[in-house]
Parts: C-alpha cells; structure tokens; sequence
C-alpha cells in the first residue's frame, strides 16, 4: 500500500517576541545588503537602544537555538531560516554596483555593493545601476532611476553600452545592413529608425530588464 505523501506545512515558528523576531530580521536584512553581519554597536545604534539591553536579547536568542555569538565584532551568525523570520523577498535584493550620468563613466560603488529591493525573480548576475541627471527624461528614464542590468552581449530592449573611452549610456543596440551595430535611442521612435548610429567599438555590458522609480 502506497503511504500518502504529507504536504510541506514549513517550517515551525520561531518561539520568540515580536521585537526578537524584528531583532532578527533586521539582522538577517543588513547581512544581505552589506555582505556581513552589524556589530553590536551597531545594532544598538538602529535601534536606538543601549549595547547592553541589544547585547541581552542577543543572549536570549542563543538561549533559544536562533543564532550564535563567537564574541568578535561581526561574529554573528543566524541558524533560522527566511522562511522562519518571513524574509523571503531578500531573494530580489540586487547589488547597486554604481551611478551613471548618461555620457559619462559609471561611477563605481565600493565593495561590498548595496543591495536594494527591486521585487520579482532576478538571475544570478543580475544588477542595478542608478541614474543621475535628466539627460534620458524624453525616453522615461529620469534622475534617481535603477536601471536593472543582466550581462549579455544582445538582446531585445535597451541595453547599457560602453564606448571606447570609458564613458556609458543606455542604448537600443539594432544590427545594420552591413551587419554592423548600430545604436538607437532607449525608446524605439519613428523619427529615429533610419538615423541610428554606428556602434564602433562599443561593449554591450547588459540588456536592461526594467526601470524602478524610487520616490522619496
């Protein structure tokens, strides 16, 4: 006789408070998006507590199986999982690797990269650029901008472009009658299809999947 198979219920629910549990989801939180673990000091600090009140709720929680403390500055280390702390978006924090003013060379950020919600299901690789400045604003894409990159040499859309002096902008790459690259504005328009440029030396960095707007 067959036996029946038992649904995934998930994981059990953390036995925590409500501010142990934000403890540590935020903890889970600046991990991703600064590639290590906040110190004690400055978990104090985001929480506008003292060390000493952070530093005994970070005991009870070792009391509790959730994390575990070696004693150095960073040395902290969770045994819970996302699904257990309710994190699982932090799958679609992608690594801002700079600042673009179209024209210009990208202005790298320093690692480790922040990361930054973009929501969806991003590939490996992936990665987000901002924009500065208003030159893109007649194609949409305006001052304060990400621009999701995804490295590959062609694609449909538009696509991050790196001409031979460094500088970079966003670009629909298209292939000429020759069977050149040519280059067009990021928004296909009419008035532009017979007039793109020839792409001469340029390096396709990455299509671009998308635009988010961030509002303050």
């Amino acid at each position: 006789m067959r036996r029946p198979v038992l649904e995934d219920d998930g994981p059990e629910p953390l036995r925590v408070t409500q501010r142990q549990l934000e403890l540590l989801q935020l903890m889970r939180i600046w991990s991703v998006e600064h590639g290590r673990m906040p110190s004690l000091r400055e978990l104090a600090k985001m929480l506008d507590r003292s060390p000493s009140t952070v530093h005994q709720h970070l005991k009870a929680l070792e009391k509790r199986g959730c994390l575990i403390m070696d004693g150095s500055a960073h040395g902290l280390e969770l045994t819970v999982d996302d699904r257990q702390l309710g994190t699982q978006t932090l799958g679609a924090l992608l690594p801002m690797k700079g600042v673009l003013a179209p024209g210009r060379r990208i202005r790298r950020s320093k690692t480790p990269y922040p990361k930054v919600s973009v929501g969806g299901t991003p590939d490996q690789g992936d990665y987000v650029i901002q924009i500065e400045g208003d030159r893109l604003g007649p194609d949409g894409i305006y001052d304060g901008d990400l621009i999701v990159v995804r490295p590959a040499s062609r694609g449909d859309g538009p696509a991050l472009v790196e001409f031979a002096d460094g500088t970079c902008d966003v670009r629909r790459v298209t292939t000429l009658r020759d069977g050149s690259l040519g280059l067009l504005p990021p928004r296909p328009r009419l008035e532009s299809r017979r007039g793109a440029r020839r792409a001469e030396n340029v390096l396709v960095r990455g299509r671009v999947l998308r635009i988010v707007r961030v509002f303050d």
